[in-house]
């Protein structure tokens, strides 16, 4: 018999840490729903002040997030990553970022200059370099952390060698078709 809790036991606490955390907060009129998907527990809060829950860039729900997860990570040896959201915002987020990679791409592909995003999350830069990692003439790379941990992503197109020119083609040695094999004890 396994001590292992089920999902439904780890959305029950982590519905009560968070419906704690919230009161806490004073969002008294806050309402949860809650999802499960691929191991992770989602929480949508319905609210009347959602913009003060979600906070500036969303630091505030990332805050919450933050400590949902590391509360219910003390309860239990092993727990399921939550998500907290509010409105919809982070899927909202998402699709911003990325229309605005997107664009940036684009923009990189016409003039070959790299282009710098705005300062982002960790969250948030992970889904910009997954985004891309499927573009073979592109890299990207994250640089410059702010005062609030907050890091740009680079996104620059992928230095190519240069092609031979016909001339210094011509003065090419073709290789061998038999190369000499080094001499081993075996074969003296």
């Amino acid at each position: 018999m396994s001590n292992q809790p089920s999902m439904a036991e780890y959305v029950e606490s982590a519905q009560a840490i968070l419906c704690e955390l919230l009161r806490l907060l004073e969002f008294n009129d806050a309402t949860l729903e809650s999802s499960v998907e691929d191991g992770q527990i989602f929480f949508q809060i319905v609210t009347a002040e959602a913009g003060r829950l979600i906070g500036r860039t969303s630091q505030t729900l990332d805050a919450i997030q933050f400590l949902l997860n590391r509360l219910l990570s003390r309860q239990y040896e092993v727990s399921p990553y939550c998500v907290v959201d509010a409105e919809q915002y982070r899927a909202r987020r998402r699709e911003k970022l990325l229309a605005d990679t997107a664009a940036a791409l684009e923009r990189v592909r016409l003039n070959g200059r790299p282009w710098r995003m705005q300062p982002l999350n960790a969250m948030e830069r992970r889904l910009i370099h997954q985004a891309l990692r499927d573009c073979p003439d592109v890299r990207t790379h994250s640089e410059d952390e702010d005062s609030d941990g907050r890091k740009r992503v680079v996104i620059s197109l992928v230095e190519t060698p240069a092609e031979p020119e016909p001339e210094e083609m011509a003065d090419a040695q073709p290789a061998e078709e038999n190369p000499r094999t080094p001499e081993t004890p075996e074969s003296i």
